[in-house]
C-alpha cells in the first residue's frame, strides 16, 4: 500500500519537550513528493534510512512506506529558515540540510537528481506561505 492510496492519516507533530504535541492531518493529495531519504540521528547522529513526506505544511519521516501512524520526525516548513546543499557540511556526497532555529537536519539523497529535487520542492514549499501573504496583504 502506498501513501496515495491509503486514507487521511493523522500524526503527532514533534514540538519542544514540555509542551504537548498537536495532532496535524495529512491527507494523501496533499503530498508534494515522497521517497527514501537518509538522515542523521538527533541524538547519537547515526544515518538512518526514512521514508519522508513532504506535503505544503511538513516533512515528515516514517520507518517505512505506508507506516503513517507513527513518524520518526516532523518538520513544520514555516519554522525552517534554509535549505540548501551540504556535501561539505557532513562529508556525504548527495546531502542537504534544512535549517530550523533550534536544529540543523542533515538528509542525504541516492544521487544528485533526487537531491536536487528535494532541495527545489522543499524550498517551493517554505516560501509559499509568505509569498502568498505579501500578496494578499498588498491587494
Amino acid at each position: 500500500m502506498n501513501f496515495l492510496s491509503s486514507i487521511a492519516t493523522s500524526v503527532t507533530s514533534m514540538v519542544p519537550s514540555g509542551s504537548s504535541a498537536p495532532n496535524v492531518v495529512i491527507l494523501p493529495s496533499d503530498v508534494v513528493k515522497e521517497g527514501w531519504l537518509t538522515k542523521q540521528s538527533r541524538v547519537m547522529k547515526e544515518w538512518r534510512r526514512r521514508w519522508f513526506v513532504l506535503t505544503p505544511q511538513y516533512l515528515v519521516s516514517y520507518k517505512r512506506p505506508g507506516s503513517y501512524g507513527t513518524p520518526t520526525e516532523v518538520l513544520r516548513l514555516r519554522d525552517c529558515s534554509t535549505v540548501k546543499s551540504a556535501d561539505e557540511d557532513c562529508g556525504r556526497e548527495n546531502a542537504f540540510r534544512v535549517d530550523t532555529a533550534g536544529r540543523v537536519f542533515f538528509l542525504v539523497a541516492d544521487n544528485t537528481t533526487e537531491k536536487e529535487s528535494w532541495i527545489g520542492h522543499i524550498g517551493r514549499q517554505m516560501v509559499r506561505p509568505t509569498v502568498m501573504k505579501e500578496y494578499d496583504d498588498e491587494h
